[in-house]
This record gives structure tokens, C-alpha cells and sequence, in this order.
């Protein structure tokens, strides 16, 4: 018996796995504290619409790259919503 290789997700299966998970009228999903969901204040950061999004090469700090690749999958979307929210904060303040 010969082990086949994982099955390599399409673009479209990637965007359904990263996009708003839909529940039935009769899930329960568990309600968290606002202080949990607010703690570090970026935290309220917006995922954006996938869009056409531009390749770049960045050089990050290692514990940087550690820490969003600790909460799961999709950490390059995070740092890139949490991009998104600085630069909306200062171009509210005027200063983009």
C-alpha cells in the first residue's frame, strides 16, 4: 500500500478555510469577556476583505514572527489586519 501525499488546497478551498465560519440557528458558541477580546488594543482589528494583496519581502524581528505563528494558521493575515488598523489610527490622526 503506497501513502499518498495530503491533497494541496485550492485557492478558493484556503479563502473558505481563512473566511467567517458559518453556524446553525442551534450552535451555542461561548461568549467571551470584553476585557479578553480588548486586552492589547489592536486586538479589535478588522480582518480586511481578501483582496489582491501585493508580494513583499519584510524582515521581522524572530519573536515577532514566533508570537503570531503561536495563535494558529493565517498569522500572515493577523500581522497584515493589524498592519491595516496602525495605519487607519494615523491617518484618522493625520499623520498619513
Amino acid at each position: 500500500m503506497v501513502d499518498e501525499a495530503p491533497k494541496r488546497l485550492s485557492i478558493a478551498e484556503k479563502r473558505a478555510l481563512n473566511g467567517p465560519l458559518m453556524l446553525q440557528t442551534d450552535d451555542q458558541v461561548e461568549e467571551l469577556a470584553v476585557e479578553a477580546l480588548s486586552a492589547g488594543g489592536w486586538t479589535d482589528a478588522v480582518l480586511p476583505e481578501q483582496s489582491r494583496k501585493k508580494l513583499i519581502s519584510l524582515r521581522v524581528d524572530p519573536e515577532v514572527i514566533e508570537f503570531f505563528k503561536a495563535q494558529g494558521p493565517g498569522y500572515q493575515t493577523r500581522m497584515n489586519a493589524v498592519l491595516q488598523a496602525y495605519m487607519l489610527v494615523k491617518k484618522e490622526m493625520g499623520q498619513g
